[in-house]
């Protein structure tokens, strides 16, 4: 509220009806933005106070101004529920005549004076400037500075320097946008912000709705142009909304401009109930952080200043939001009454009808005319607050965690993320399935499904173009592993084994075969005297007794014997041969059989033994059992009894 000299209030209480009372009123124009020096907002520029630099290029006044058709409106809070962090522009219209000077995109003072005292009622600038059928007139449609925030400042944010703290982002901010803050210390003002979004394209409206959201409070431009951080007063307190302030009861706290004479007024049966608690995520579900035992909840989501924040962080933040918002209860009203122009909106208004007292905040002001000035104080509420949220925004997130848990009907689920390692995991059931997936970002995935008729899992390197993939249902269990185009498949059914690769190969104890086809095996034993792992082809077989390659075949059973399938060959050692301690070859053709051993030579031709040192021939042999040097020193004596 402006404070003003109680006199001067007086005189616009009283009705317009002498010269003590006439109000004039003014238009000031710049060809440039105005730099007005104020020390305060109930001190204007006089000559001999603090002189204005500039002059006025055009000035328009009330002759100029048909019908008294001045409207100026603030808003506070547009919404139906009481939602903190909003930064309105302040919107006059006004229709003027003979105007010739186009004012279009011109900056404006506007001020009112009565009894001397000229008040201020802010700067704006001209958004357009309509000639209307009365060609002589036109139509002003002017904003305050809160339209300088409506600009994108992503550069600057990608620009700071962080960490810095809130004050220091929020005067950053201001200068940025070319807009004066006035002096004052927020509750978060030490709370150190980080970079926790990476926007392509972001209002300054929206970053400063995220400050002033936080710190329980809303964005207004003052009259002197410089934006102010506006908090609600305390207002009254009831033990129930049938029980209203009386002297022996529970006297009001609601401060604020008293109302003596009403022209309207219509208002709720009911009062909004106080804040009680204050919960903050990221969005809906996230389990964030909250404060106070009530259960009139009012919930700050998707503000990206508190992303990141540890658990610890939420609630401080929560606990210093609580203390701004608790208990502010009003009542739900419109209000029409004389011209009050130092009400300003975020003010307390207490006015009393034949049968009720109403204690309401002004959040929403439209002060119309400029003789016959009127006031109109409006304020929306619902009893309790149903799913109230904070600021929405719509950016990309580059650092925060969160944990959300959603649950209804259709779907219960949990996920947590680290935006600032890109890591993200959630688990989902339905009526249908049940979902596990585990992510991060640009470099792995993992997924787990269940079904009533399959289950399935994946696991794919992101980096590395690899996936590998499980999937199992009643009649078919089948695993693939992929990279690019290349996989190997097994699919195991009920009546078969299907194994698809361009490599194969395996490591075991007893047996191993490499990529390119080389097998080795050992230790194949007969259980219970049969074989039960035979190795064979059409040319190669291996048991327990034998081992068969080709046309060969040799002992496994101690019998040390190599010889060929049809028997024409045969070699055998001593332990195993016929003549104990000698080794043996065996070679049968159809004309006989011939045997070679380390000291005897056995064929059809050749059949002698050796009795009492001579040899003695059998059949048409005449060579058996000999020793070469016997079979020599045979031939030897015969030739000697030859010779004789």
């Amino acid at each position: 509220m402006l404070n003003i000299p109680e006199d001067i209030k007086a005189l616009y209480r009283q009705s317009n009806s002498s010269l003590d009372t006439w109000r004039t009123f003014k238009m000031r124009f710049y060809d440039k933005d105005i730099n007005f020096l104020y020390p305060g907002e109930d001190v204007w520029p006089s000559d001999n106070l603090f002189p204005v630099d500039d002059t006025p290029i055009y000035t328009i006044d009330g002759t100029q101004v048909p019908d008294d058709n001045l409207t100026l409106t603030q808003v506070l809070c547009p919404t139906d529920a009481l939602t903190f962090g909003h930064c309105a522009s302040a919107t006059l219209e006004v229709t003027v005549s003979d105007v010739l000077m186009d004012l279009s995109g011109k900056w404006f003072t506007l001020s009112v004076e009565v009894g001397g005292y000229e008040m201020m009622l802010g700067i704006y600038k001209v958004q357009s400037f309509e000639r209307q059928a009365d060609r002589s007139k036109k139509r002003i449609l002017a904003y305050d500075r809160m339209l300088n925030f409506a600009v994108d400042v992503a550069d600057w944010y990608q620009g700071l320097t962080f960490p810095m703290s809130l004050k220091q982002f929020r005067t950053a901010l201001c200068e940025y946008v070319g807009v004066p803050q006035r002096e004052v210390t927020l509750p978060l003002d030490d709370m150190q912000v980080t970079k926790t979004i990476e926007p392509s394209q972001i209002s300054g409206r929206d970053v400063m709705k995220a400050i002033c959201e936080i710190n329980g409070c809303f964005g207004q431009i003052d009259a002197t142009g410089k934006f102010k951080y506006v908090f609600l007063g305390a207002s009254g307190l009831y033990p129930s909304e049938e029980l209203h302030p009386a002297d022996d009861l529970f006297p009001s706290q609601m401060e604020g401009e008293t109302l003596s004479r009403l022209r309207e007024s219509r208002y709720e049966d009911f009062l909004v109930y106080g804040i009680d608690q204050v919960q903050i995520r990221q969005e809906e579900g996230d389990v964030g952080a909250v404060y106070g035992g009530g259960k009139n909840a009012y919930i700050v989501q998707g503000n990206f200043l508190v992303y990141g924040k540890t658990s610890t962080d939420l609630l401080n933040i929560a606990a210093n939001l609580h203390n701004q918002i608790y208990g502010k209860s009003y009542r739900p009203c419109r209000i029409v009454t004389d011209g009050l122009p130092w009400v300003e909106p975020g003010d307390g208004i207490i006015c009393y009808t034949s049968d009720d007292v109403i204690e309401t905040y002004c959040l929403k002001r439209t002060l119309k005319g400029i003789q016959a000035m009127t006031d109109t104080y409006e304020a929306q509420g619902t009893r309790e607050r149903k799913q109230n949220f904070g600021i929405p925004m719509q950016i990309i997130q580059l650092e925060g965690k969160t944990a959300v848990i959603k649950k209804s009907v259709e779907e219960v689920s949990v996920r947590v993320s680290d935006l600032k390692a890109e890591t993200e995991a959630q688990f989902k059931v339905t009526a249908e399935q049940i979902i596990a997936e585990v992510a991060r970002a640009q470099q792995a995935e993992a997924s787990l499904r269940i079904r009533a008729d399959q289950i399935a899992m994946s696991v794919t390197s992101l980096a590395n173009e690899t996936n590998s993939k499980f999937e199992q249902t009643a009649e078919q269990i089948s695993l693939k592993v992929s990279k690019g185009d290349v996989s190997s498949q097994l699919s195991i059914e009920p009546d078969d084994i299907i194994l698809k690769t361009n490599r194969l190969s395996w490591e075991s104890n007893y047996s191993s075969m490499t990529k390119d086809g080389v097998l080795t095996c050992r230790n194949i034993r007969a259980i219970n005297g049969t074989f039960s792992g035979n190795l064979e082809s059409e040319t190669f077989y291996a048991n327990d007794d034998a081992v068969g390659f080709g046309d060969y075949y040799v002992s496994a059973d101690g019998a040390n014997l190599l010889r060929s399938n049809d028997g024409t060959i045969a070699i055998q050692t001593a332990q195993g041969g016929p003549f104990g301690k000698f080794a043996a070859i065996k070679l049968s053709s159809e004309s006989g059989t011939t045997i070679l051993t380390d000291h005897h030579l056995e064929t059809p031709l050749i059949n002698a033994k050796k009795i009492n040192g001579d040899c003695e021939l059998y059949g048409d042999n005449w060579w058996k059992r000999y020793t070469l040097f016997d079979a020599l020193d045979y031939l030897y004596n015969m030739i000697k009894k030859l010779e004789a």
